[in-house]
């Protein structure tokens, strides 16, 4: 297997682990740009500068080899484009609505409503907001009715990034932590905490009560060959909070050789 990964990001340091471990594992990889056409260009490791003959060294490294890619959402599309195998591990079931389906009350956020901006109402004087399936123009967060309404006025306008793209809201769940499961081939292969109470922690192992949980979940919705999945702490127990695709995914406090070894492994049929 080897891997293409995307120049450093805005969290660079996602990136600069994983490259770090390719090369502790002695796996192949290269360095790439996704241009605006959505184009890949070749960088040099060292100088990260376009190389020569971008082109033909991608076609030759990706010929008829396996490949894995990390990065960017978009990236990880242009993977799909690319036919590349096992590229990227995305696909239709990555949707809350499939979750539910799925997994009824283990999901944290089940009493959810969908629609564009323009379409929801507040469900309370605070509630829970998000992007949903593979869209990240924010981060999920609690938003007042007041501030909602006043979001909704301001992004009534022709050009707005939200038209078009659906949005998840949910009453607020009171929440002991969170932790973040690296899947491949239905098994746990690295995890941490992520989030403890109202602070960043990715210090914080999982319990062997939440890791038998999150292989039961697992063992029930297996909705990719390697994928993220976060559980919450709540007082109800443990829950699901979402699915993520592996390629995109942040990695907290989580192991990247062990990452890397796994999929690795895989076989080229990703799903």
């Amino acid at each position: 297997m080897k891997w293409l990964v995307q120049e450093f990001l805005n969290n660079g340091s996602n990136i600069v682990r994983i490259i770090n471990a390719l090369e502790h594992c002695h796996v192949d990889y290269l360095l790439v740009r996704v241009n605006k056409d959505s184009s890949l260009t070749v960088l040099d490791k060292a100088d990260k500068l376009p190389m020569d003959k971008s082109d033909s060294i991608l076609q030759d490294f990706i010929s008829n080899e396996a490949i894995m890619v990390y990065g960017s959402k978009a990236f990880a599309k242009i993977a799909t484009e690319m036919g590349l195998e096992p590229g990227s591990f995305m696909n239709e079931k990555f949707e809350f609505e499939i979750f539910r389906e799925a997994l009824g009350d283990e999901l944290l956020n089940h009493h959810f409503m969908i629609g564009e901006l323009s379409e929801l109402e507040p469900i309370a004087e605070e509630f829970f907001i998000r992007p949903t399936g593979n869209t990240k123009l924010f981060t999920g967060m609690r938003v007042t009715k007041e501030d909602f309404l006043s979001w909704k006025e301001r992004e009534n306008r022709e050009n707005s990034p939200y038209i078009g793209q659906s949005l998840m809201i949910s009453p607020i769940q009171e929440i002991k932590a969170e932790y973040r499961f690296f899947v491949v081939n239905q098994e746990v292969v690295t995890s941490s905490s992520y989030r403890v109470g109202n602070n960043t922690d990715i210090t914080r192992k999982p319990s062997k009560a939440i890791l038998q949980y999150t292989k039961k979940i697992v063992d029930k919705f297996p909705l990719a060959k390697a994928f993220v999945i976060d559980i919450a702490e709540t007082d109800k127990g443990f829950k699901v909070v979402e699915y993520n695709n592996i390629n995109t995914s942040g990695l907290y406090g989580c192991d990247e050789n062990a990452i890397i070894q796994a999929i690795n492994k895989l076989k080229e049929d990703k799903r």
